[in-house]
This record gives structure tokens, sequence and C-alpha cells, in this order.
């Protein structure tokens, strides 16, 4: 069974149990690692399951989750938004969760878009390491339409 990592990729307001981007998890089979000692949030975890069933059946290798978030106080919300991935794809899960949150802010290239479509081809068929490197060259495109448009 494919070894599932966890990672926070956005933290919405402050995070009562001290979870930073830097956190992470891992999830082998019905077993959870934590080899760097990060905080866990029983919370989160607690929504986790599905999308980790749904990489475990190898239907997806990676998902996007998020916490039900923790409100003490109604004017502020307290949400995070994990990453869940193979670990044997985690660049490519790391890459395309990078472009999934920049194409939400701004518009997405035609070169970034045919790069992407490239990328899904490889992946339909198994072609990771290929995927990756498009998906690399896509996050590029991104990110300079993200930069020239802050300017």
């Amino acid at each position: 069974m494919e070894t599932i990592r966890v990672k926070p990729v956005t933290i919405i307001g402050n995070c009562p149990a001290n979870l930073t981007l830097e956190s992470e998890v891992q999830i082998q089979g019905m077993n959870l690692g934590n080899p760097n000692g990060n905080p866990i949030c029983f919370l989160a975890l607690s929504h986790l399951p599905v999308s980790t069933w749904q990489l475990q059946s190898g239907s997806r290798f990676f998902a996007h989750s998020s916490c039900p978030g923790c409100i003490t106080d109604l004017d502020d919300e307290n949400r995070v938004v994990f990453l869940l991935g193979h670990e044997d794809k985690w660049e490519l899960c790391k890459v395309i969760s990078e472009y999934l949150q920049l194409s939400k802010q701004y518009e997405e290239p035609k070169q970034a878009l045919k790069l992407k479509r490239e990328a899904m081809q490889h992946q339909n068929h198994g072609e990771f390491p290929e995927a990756l490197d498009k998906m690399k060259a896509a996050l590029k495109e991104m990110q300079s339409a993200a930069s020239s448009t802050e300017d």
C-alpha cells in the first residue's frame, strides 16, 4: 500500500494546533507516522479519511482536503488546507498544488495551459517523471504571469 504524505499548503487565520506550512505527517496503511515530530490536529485528521482512501485505492495520487476550522470567534476563520499525495510522486503533487493555488488567483497563460494538458496526458499514461517536467514548466509560466501582474 502506498505511503501517503500529508502537509498543510494553506493556513487561513491561526491554527490552534500550531500546524505550519512545514508540518508533515505520513499515513502508511492504517498507521499515522510523524517522522519530524510535528503537531498533529485531531480535528483535521477526522477529515482526511475519504481522501486517504481514494489515494490508497489508487483512484488518485494526490488530493486536497480541508479541516472544518476551529472557530472560537465567529469573526475569525481558522482553517487548514492539506495536500495529500503518494510518497513516490510527492514532488509532482507539490508542483500541482502550487500551480492550482496560483491558478485561483491569476489567469492561466496559454503556454501554462498547454504544458498542464501535456502533463495530464503523461499522468494518464503513467509517465510521472515526464509529467513532473511539464508541470514544473507550467508552474514557471504561472509564476512569471503572477509576478508580472503584481508589478
